[in-house]
């Protein structure tokens, strides 16, 4: 197989035969390298791969989201749900009680220095 069908002192005005194309397409799709990594292996130009997968027909992959069919599906159990309810329920209190000890502290200390330490909430 040879990479081009006609030979020129440049490898920017080189076109590349039709074989190297679908030869670099092929091993693409169906190996575990990125375009970029592709486009080095073979010495090809930015954006080439994407080119040639256009031209052959191909859906070019975008990486980003997972659609949810990908995703795996962890049906929860009741043992789980009820498990983290009952943390929830904790961390709640917990929260709670912290709430009511600040509560408690700034009205012990604006009693003591006789001071507003809240802030009102009909100022600007």
């Amino acid at each position: 197989m040879e990479r081009y069908s006609k030979k020129y002192s440049s490898k920017w005005q080189s076109q590349y035969s039709e074989d190297f194309k679908r030869l670099v397409v092929n091993d693409f799709l169906t190996g575990t390298l990125t375009r970029r990594t592709v486009e080095h292996k073979y010495n090809l130009g930015n954006s080439r791969l994407t080119y040639w997968l256009k031209a052959f027909g191909h859906e070019i992959p975008k990486l980003g989201l997972l659609p949810l069919e990908i995703m795996p599906n962890s049906p929860k159990t009741n043992k789980n749900q009820s498990t983290s309810e009952a943390e929830l329920k904790k961390e709640l209190e917990d929260a709670k009680l912290l709430a009511e000890a600040y509560r408690r502290i700034i009205e012990k200390a604006e009693q003591e220095l006789k001071i507003n330490i809240r802030k009102k909430s009909n100022t600007k």
